[in-house]
């Protein structure tokens, strides 16, 4: 059992039952192959190349007559999941659970605990709590919502994803839970930026009205030139976030506020506005000073 991490699916040669994955260990790439659901060999690589894939492949490989070129073909596949990984420095969960090591422990049964990676089954789609039975006799009366009770139903959904997003990518490995914050805010700014190009000013309004509708107890108190500030009473995006973890032992600290203070600070770069976030129990003081 090694710390292989892998960064593809198992793809299968052609006509065999062998397969391998590429993946990261021991901060180097390394390839991992299987046979049926054994894994028989987790090397590392000095380098991502084509050629050192298809060596670890082949050279564990017991297949009579096995071309070079049918592993090059499979090795080829997972040189383009590598690069996804290496340009976005995050993959989905590709870990097979059933896979067995030489003393048949599954990977399903010591991931969690040895790799603190998160193994994704059917199980883990299911809810994180106990819901209530919802089944319909019929179909019931669905009113337009429009004013506050649209509000209260956009508030409820944007917490709820910052809160889970946030719970769940705490868990993969060091660094996924700021990259996964840092990629949703940099797509946020660029659809505000891009619905307005000839307005630079266009996203920090979007911002102010992102911060606005965290409470129905908004305000815009009058500054001096050059300053703008923004005030909120209770969040109600942070009371969504209490109700959804109630025991504060799931939601990773600074959530979900932490995401509007990632936007804030990319804002302020991008603009060259000052802009702060304070947080508090009570609500937040958000100001945009221009130097």
């Amino acid at each position: 059992m090694t710390d292989f991490y892998p960064v593809s699916p198992l793809v299968g040669i052609t006509n065999t039952s062998y397969g391998a994955q590429v993946g990261v260990m021991t901060d180097m790439w390394a390839v991992r192959v299987v046979r049926g659901k054994k894994i028989i060999a987790e090397k590392t690589i000095p380098e991502l190349d084509l050629d050192n894939i298809v060596g670890v492949a082949y050279g564990h490989i017991r297949v009579e007559g096995l071309s070079r070129h049918a592993v090059a073909m499979m090795a080829g596949r997972l040189m383009q999941f590598a690069r996804k990984y290496q340009t976005a420095g995050i993959s989905p969960n590709y870990e097979i659970p059933d896979l067995t090591y030489e003393d048949g422990t599954t990977i399903g049964e010591i991931a969690a605990t040895a790799r603190g990676e998160v193994i994704v089954t059917t199980e883990d789609t299911a809810p994180s709590t106990d819901l209530p039975d919802m089944k319909l006799g019929e179909i019931p009366s669905i009113p337009r919502t429009t004013g506050d009770a649209a509000w209260e139903s956009i508030i409820e959904s944007h917490a709820t994803m910052i809160c889970e997003v946030a719970a769940y990518t705490s868990e993969l490995p060091k660094g996924h839970l700021e990259i996964i914050f840092n990629r949703i805010a940099d797509a946020l700014i660029h659809n505000w930026a891009t619905s307005n190009p000839e307005d630079p000013a266009t996203a920090v309004r979007k911002f102010g009205a992102l911060i606005q509708s965290c409470s129905n107890e908004s305000q815009l108190p009058k500054t001096g030139s050059g300053t703008a500030t923004i005030e909120t009473g209770v969040c109600r995006i942070l009371n969504t976030c209490k109700n959804l973890d109630p025991s504060a032992n799931r939601i990773p600290a600074g959530y979900p506020c932490m995401f509007h203070e990632i936007v804030a600070r990319k804002l302020s770069e991008l603009s060259g506005a000052i802009i702060s976030v304070n947080t508090s129990s009570t609500g937040c003081i958000v100001s945009i000073t221009i130097q």
